[in-house]
């Protein structure tokens, strides 16, 4: 016998039942609401989030351990860019279409194996290269003739076979990761946005982003955990966490997400087609919220490879879309290629210790920008501000953006000097290596070591306690100290108005000497944590006029040509080319055994904060811009018409169905059945 064609009554049904596969059961239905979507979505959407930034926190770990270079590293990252900018249209163009829940619980399995995936090289080759963390006597002079170490770090040898690999496994991870975030984030959303009353949907977008703001925290948490734990965990060392050698136990964080992410995904993949409908007509029809499904939301009919250029059609002339879009890349182009270089400013200029800077800039960014997307939620849910005082206000926070950038350019403060840079050139001229100074020539120092001390009177830096002249160390409870220092002792003198010098003990703290910076850099976290919750206010009427603008069957589509356009334009050459424009700042490089120049050592302070604030100045003048003309283009979008009360036109317009020339199509509409034996005769009235 052939198969039973399912009845539409029975297809709406289906369509609005949460389960998976034989697992339907009734206790089940009641989670088939919003607020609990929200939770299971935002819930996954903090270990999607904390996937990237426990990747960004244990960056330089994994290249220790594998001898990456950075320039190789950045190229291993940018497979999430790339997995975005080949299928990201494919799969919004089809998923859009297809049972999104489950798409996206899709994309939470593919980012809990690409969590898995990158942990794998720790395994098959982690083992051979973390012996190379057993030296520990580099840090001070020798002279001794049975003592010479090498000038340059084990770890920077001429060898240049670098084992292809990790960096496949890495690749691939970073690959897989872009096609579960595409999944998750584009088609998640959208779902809400579809089973949600339009004046909602603010509140629900600032709501979620706002949760989802979580993840980063605990990335950044996890890997601070993580890191002080040795990578290989069978085996004991006398390296210590603050050891410029040590490698943390980078993978454990990775099996940790990947974990929970694959234990978990079924949670979403249990959510219906869409979610049902309240029922709200005249007793006696028992099943209202089938009828309202049939008329609003019924299935979209399938796509086809055919029907792909005529819907990228719609979206590359739709003209409020693609200046959003060109607005937002130039936006993400800033964003990211700044705070890419960040913490190494944070770091060079208020001479802040990474995790410091770290740990002050993220908690300080993440509190401002879940205030801003709450508070921005709610302010357009209320008042359904139209889209082009949206736009205005974005205008507004761009400019203001733009003149903070330009004044933080000019203000700064002085670091205590490195000494034998004083007077070292920055860019091309850049010295390659640390120069030897009379005082620590014969202390066989290791070149590529860098290890800040200061003089114990906190007036200069040196590069190393070698390059001090240094011989001897000892560890106190919260720093190391330096003693029998010939350069500190040689520099003394030479300011010093006496012949005698036996008063100065030659002293140097390990780490980079005090600096008067810290109100300055406070000042700095403050003004930008300013800007981020003015800027987090934005991100919420861009997603809405994204929504709006463009046809219900397009909406998915239009977020993953977003999605492709930043990821071209914006996350590859970002940081590219603020790479480039910084380099031009350095003063120091390091050098392999080869000669070979890697990456830069120490920054001329003041041409770095002029090139990195001038460069993000004048893109965010550009996506100022393009927001400008932005505002002209949405004057008559509504953004807070029903679906039973509008009209799309042929430019992806609503036009509300309030307007006194459609009364007569509403009035003339058949009244609802009286009994459940003639609603499929009362629908197939409506189709008619």
């Amino acid at each position: 016998m052939g198969k039973v064609k399912k009845s539409k009554l029975e297809e709406e049904d289906e369509d609005t039942r949460c389960g998976l596969g034989p697992f339907q059961g009734e206790w089940l239905q009641k989670f088939a609401t919003k607020k609990s979507y929200l939770l299971t979505y935002s819930f996954l959407g903090i270990f999607q989030a904390m996937f990237v930034s426990y990747s960004i926190a244990t960056l330089t770990t994994l290249e220790k351990q594998f001898k990456l270079k950075s320039q190789t590293t950045g190229i291993l990252l940018a497979g999430n860019e790339v997995s975005q900018i080949l299928l990201s249209l494919l799969m919004t163009y089809f998923g859009g279409h297809g049972h999104r829940p489950r798409l996206a619980a899709l994309g939470v399995l593919f980012s809990g194996a690409a969590s898995l995936l990158v942990v794998a090289p720790h395994f098959i080759y982690g083992q051979a290269t973390a012996i190379t963390n057993v030296t520990r006597s580099l840090d001070v002079c020798s002279t001794s003739p049975d003592s010479v170490m090498p000038t340059m770090n084990p770890e920077d040898s001429c060898d240049d076979t670098t084992q292809i690999g990790p960096m496949i496994y890495i690749f691939m991870s970073q690959f897989v990761s872009g096609i579960g975030t595409t999944l998750f984030s584009i088609l998640g959303i959208t779902y809400l946005d579809d089973n949600v009353k339009r004046k909602q949907t603010p509140m629900l977008i600032g709501l979620m982003s706002a949760l989802r703001l979580i993840g980063p925290v605990f990335g950044y948490g996890l890997a601070a955990i993580c890191m002080r734990i040795y990578v290989n965990l069978s085996e004991t060392t006398t390296l210590k966490p603050r050891d410029p050698s040590w490698i943390g136990a980078w993978w454990l964080g990775f099996m940790v997400i990947g974990i929970i992410q694959i234990s978990a995904f079924w949670l979403l993949a249990c959510y219906p087609r869409r979610l049902p409908k309240k029922s709200t007509t005249a007793q006696g029809f028992g099943t209202i919220a089938s009828l309202q499904q049939h008329t609003q939301a019924k299935r979209p009919e399938a796509r086809t490879f055919k029907k792909f250029p005529a819907a990228l059609r719609r979206l590359l002339t739709n003209k409020i879309l693609m200046l959003n879009n060109c607005a937002g890349v130039f936006f993400v182009f800033a964003l990211s290629g700044y705070l890419t270089f960040l913490p190494k400013y944070m770091e060079t200029q208020f001479q802040q210790s990474s995790s410091v800077s770290g740990l002050v800039n993220g908690l300080t960014g993440i509190m401002f920008m879940c205030t801003g997307l709450l508070l921005a939620g709610y302010l357009v849910s209320r008042f359904k501000f139209p889209a082009w005082k949206l736009q205005v206000w974005d205008v507004i926070i761009g400019i203001l953006w733009v003149t903070l950038l330009v004044t933080f350019a000019f203000i700064g403060c002085n670091a205590k000097p490195i000494h034998g840079l004083e007077n070292a050139e920055n860019g091309d001229g850049a010295m390659l290596g640390i120069p030897v100074t009379p005082c620590s020539e014969d202390c066989n120092c290791i070149a590529n070591r860098f290890a800040p001390a200061c003089s114990e009177d906190g007036e200069v830096n040196f590069f190393s306690a070698c390059h001090a002249g240094c011989t001897m160390m000892n560890h106190t409870s919260d720093q190391t100290i330096f003693s029998d220092c010939s350069c500190i002792k040689e520099w003394k003198n030479s300011t010093s108005m006496t012949d005698s010098g036996s008063w100065y003990n030659g002293r140097a703290i390990g780490g980079y000497c005090p600096s008067n910076c810290f109100q300055m850099f406070l000042i700095y976290i403050t003004v930008m944590g300013f800007i981020k919750f003015l800027s987090s206010m934005g991100r919420v009427s861009n997603i809405l006029i994204t929504f709006r603008c463009v046809p219900e069957e397009d909406k998915s589509f239009a977020i993953g040509l977003g999605y492709l356009l930043t990821s071209l334009f914006a996350f590859i050459p970002a940081p590219i080319v603020y790479g480039a424009v910084v380099d031009q700042a350095c003063i120091l490089w390091r050098t392999d055994s080869c000669g070979v120049r890697g990456n830069c050592w120490i920054y001329d302070q003041e041409k770095m904060r002029l090139y990195l604030h001038i460069l993000t100045a004048s893109v965010v003048t550009i996506g100022v811009v393009f927001d400008f003309f932005t505002c002209f283009a949405v004057r008559d979008l509504d953004l807070y018409a029903e679906d039973n009360e509008e009209k799309v036109g042929d430019n992806g317009m609503v036009a509300s169905t309030n307007n006194k020339e459609l009364q007569p199509m509403l009035s003339s509409r058949p009244p609802p059945p009286t009994s459940k034996l003639n609603e499929e005769e009362f629908i197939k009235t409506l189709e008619a």
